[in-house]
């Protein structure tokens, strides 16, 4: 898995955990309903930093608490 799709697949997972809609993550966030349906659906190539640290702040968590998942295992990511 690439490390654009593992950021949408935890991104999936933390909007059903936390209730929230995609709509309002494109509010809190600031990126466009295009950026964050592209990230989400796996239609994007590569990820910014700086994308990943909006989503985890969209969430109220640390960077290293938005990474804490097994998605982003090196075993389970393409480099």
């Amino acid at each position: 898995m690439k490390l654009a799709q593992a950021v949408g697949e935890r991104t999936k997972q933390l909007l059903k955990e936390k209730g929230m809609t995609q709509y309002r993550l494109t509010k809190i966030t600031c990126l466009t309903e295009k950026t964050v349906s592209d990230i989400l659906h796996g239609r994007t190539s590569d990820i910014k930093f700086s994308t990943i640290f909006l989503f985890a702040d969209a969430f109220n968590m640390q960077i290293y608490e938005f990474l804490d998942s097994p998605l982003f295992d090196s075993d389970n990511l393409e480099i």
